[in-house]
């Protein structure tokens, strides 16, 4: 079957139905589903909007390969969670949108699950982690380890460095003030201080006055934490090694694994520690890596080997794809009984616990030298 879309421009792609990337399922032709995808497209966030919808796009080519015919509808954010909530409540009222994915960042997702759960429509794939929006609603499918996690695991990897004092600079929303919090009882539990925690604007406005305060030497930090989203982050780090000539270990989230990160030849930027909520794309062994390098190969898109972002895009759309095989009748509760039983992706094991969280994976992983991410 042949898929009618609405990917327009130079973002669309187009892959030879021999390039032989299938599922491992049987082949069948199934009845055209619509999914609706919110990013933020225009704003502090486009670029991982881009590379998301990247990810997206060789899953659903993949799919339409194995008979499964998805209609993305692309829509807008700008980075507003006030807009989140419109496009997720047009999408609920519309039946024949099934699932919906995409949502990125804390604030909007916290605005507009509520919007999503109202309307009956299953969100699968969010790009958060944050605890208070893990409540086990069934119809919201997490597909990454949360951020509590995410940082127990960073402040672990500080302490087994053998420092003892930690300066952050958090963004100054829910996300920045949970992670925050959590970090405060983590440390405490593993013997860490936190000197000094200072806030900053989420677009980075102001984050090198923050940088200033944390990485004062009256406070004594033997290293710095940067929960901001990826280009204040990098406003942050860059200025801090510069102007503030702090050359002691920085770490920053997963979700800053961009390629905006990934390409930068910055060289303050060397030696900068994360954990990656997703195995490299360029690296890993799995077959799900695999299939992805060759899609993009196919594709001739080659700086989605680059981006982390882009194969977390590819993850959210191989699950619903890998769901959307096995439901014939277009129903958002067919879906769910789908997602709820566990799925191969190649070797990869998604199955959706009590929390509705279904996969799990971290690593920390740092820039190198030559400005590659590594394990």
């Amino acid at each position: 079957m042949r898929r009618r879309t609405l990917l327009e421009g130079a973002g669309a792609l187009a892959l030879p139905v021999s390039s032989g990337l299938l599922w491992p399922t049987r082949v069948h032709a199934a009845p055209k589903v619509r999914v609706g995808l919110a990013l933020p497209f225009t704003g502090v966030q486009a670029e991982v909007a881009a590379d998301l919808r990247l990810g997206y796009e060789l899953a659903f080519t993949q799919a339409e390969q194995s008979g499964v015919d998805i209609e993305p509808v692309w829509e807008d954010d700008k980075a507003n969670a006030d807009e989140t909530v419109r496009i997720i409540d047009k999408f609920s009222k519309d039946r024949s949108i099934i699932a919906a994915s995409g949502i990125v960042g804390t604030p909007h997702a916290k605005a507009a699950l509520p919007v999503a759960i109202k309307g009956g429509l299953p969100v699968v794939g969010l790009r958060s982690g944050a605890a208070e929006l893990r409540d086990g609603s069934p119809l919201v499918f997490h597909l990454r380890a949360s951020f509590s996690d995410e940082l127990t695991l960073m402040l672990s990897t500080i302490k087994g460095a053998g420092l003892d004092r930690l300066a952050v600079v958090y963004s100054d929303d829910a996300f920045g003030k949970s992670s925050v919090e959590h970090g405060k009882v983590a440390a405490a539990k593993l013997g860490l201080t936190i000197a000094t925690a200072e806030a900053a604007e989420r677009t980075g406005k102001d984050v090198t006055q923050a940088v200033d305060k944390a990485v004062d030497i009256q406070h004594k930090a033997g290293a710095l934490l940067m929960l901001m989203i990826v280009s204040p982050m990098v406003k942050g780090v860059i200025h801090a090694r510069t102007a503030k000539f702090f050359m002691n270990p920085v770490f920053c989230m997963s979700f800053c694994a961009t390629r905006q990160l990934a390409d930068s030849t910055e060289k303050s930027l060397a030696g900068l520690g994360l954990v990656s909520a997703f195995p490299l794309p360029r690296s890993s062994t799995t077959e799900l890596a695999g299939r992805f390098r060759r899609l993009a190969e196919a594709a001739k898109r080659p700086e989605a080997l680059r981006s982390l972002t882009a194969f977390e895009g590819f993850m959210y759309g191989s699950v619903l794809s890998a769901a959307l095989n096995k439901v014939n009748d277009g129903q958002r509760s067919t879906l769910q009984a789908a997602l709820r039983r566990p799925i191969d992706l190649a070797g990869v094991r998604v199955a959706f616990d009590a929390q509705n969280v279904g996969y799990h994976y971290l690593k920390v992983v740092r820039k190198s030298g030559s400005g590659e991410i590594k394990a």
